[in-house]
């Protein structure tokens, strides 16, 4: 275990840390108005989604030194010990810091030994990066949107006017049935709508 933790230690390098242009975030909270809803949408279309960044061979030594304290492994010369440490570098020196903990974690909590390479990128695999930003604020924005339109969408069923609303909200009702789409293209509401004088109920009514 020394020995390998020794071979790990001679991958470090100084760590260049690439920097990615700030980005003005505005605050993630739920729309309480069409203003706000598009404003937050526009915002997490334009912004750029910041990739994550890959660990420095620094924090990748530290991982695996971790788990070389942890979890016992065969002993190795020097010569095959510093190619096992380079093939770990080259395999796992593209993941991001966070998911090389998340490979360390899980390692110690459900391996015997030392884990392979092939375990190593298993592990990784079941890493799910946190949702960014962009992503909740899309969210967020669904979530009002949907909240409008089920208000809309009650109204318009108890007899209250369409309004100016999207041409989808409109659609969808129709296909519920609670819309009408009358032949020359008007939107009515079912509910309200009892369709043209109809000359046979008239002639039905004199006769009477």
């Amino acid at each position: 275990m020394h020995k390998f933790s020794a071979i790990i230690e001679q991958l470090r390098e100084p760590a260049t840390v690439s920097r990615m242009p700030s980005v003005r975030c505005p605050a993630i909270t739920r729309p309480t108005s069409d203003e706000e809803c598009r404003a937050l949408r526009e915002w997490a279309q334009a912004a750029p989604t910041v990739p994550p960044q890959p660990a420095s061979i620094d924090q990748l030594t530290k991982h695996l030194q971790f788990l070389a304290a942890a979890l016992p492994s065969k002993n190795v010369d020097d010569l095959n010990g510093k190619m096992k440490a380079s093939v770990y570098a080259s395999l796992l020196g593209g993941y991001s810091n966070d998911a090389l903990a998340f490979m360390a974690r899980t390692a110690c909590a459900t391996l015997d030994w030392f884990p392979t390479p092939r375990q190593c990128l298993d592990l990784i695999s079941a890493y799910r990066p946190p949702v960014s930003d962009q992503e909740t604020a899309l969210r967020l924005c669904q979530d009002y949107q949907t909240e409008q339109f089920d208000r809309w969408f009650a109204n318009v069923s108890a007899g209250q006017p369409i309004g100016d609303v999207p041409e989808q909200w409109q659609r969808i009702a129709i296909e519920r049935g609670v819309l009408r789409r009358l032949p020359g293209g008007p939107i009515v509401i079912r509910a309200r709508y009892h369709g043209p004088f109809k000359i046979y109920q008239a002639a039905e009514a004199k006769a009477a």
